[in-house]
């Protein structure tokens, strides 16, 4: 999908929902199944390769403490289903929109999901519905004439 303004050149792709190579939950925060299920190491993912779920997505320390609390606290987890995707992100300081990846996990005391944060001003990222994002301000010129297509 892109994101874009009627009043200005502001164009942005954005993604939202699951991909279709991603399989389960966590094995998509590594390479894949395959090196999950044969128990390669999967909090490390080195530098010099890219986990399904990239590096713009999430960054390496939110997605080991999401494997670790999952593991932690798989028997609260029921059937081990955690809902993961794609979605859209703003920073409620400078106003950037991004893709960023999205999951909870669903325990008895708490729901945990990833706390992005802006790159800029280290903001706590505000997740936007479909629905939100045609009713924000252009990161650009500030109109509110965001359009989806």
């Amino acid at each position: 999908m892109e994101l874009y303004c009627a009043v200005c050149t502001y164009r942005q792709v954005i993604e939202i929902g699951q991909q279709e190579e991603w399989k389960g939950f966590p094995s998509v925060l590594t390479y894949g199944m395959e090196n999950y299920a044969s128990a390669l190491p999967f909090l490390f993912v080195p530098p010099y390769q890219e986990p399904l779920v990239s590096r713009q997505k999430i960054d390496d320390r939110i997605r080991a403490d999401l494997i670790r609390t999952y593991h932690a606290h798989i028997d609260e987890i029921e059937d081990g289903w955690v809902p993961h995707q794609y979605d859209v992100f703003q920073c409620p300081t400078c106003q950037q929109i991004s893709t960023r990846f999205w999951c909870a996990l669903f325990l008895r005391s708490s729901i945990i999901e990833p706390i992005h944060r802006c790159e800029q001003d280290n903001s706590v990222l505000v997740r936007l519905s479909l629905d939100e994002i045609t009713k924000t301000s252009c990161p650009n010129c500030a109109e509110q004439t965001l359009h989806i297509r």
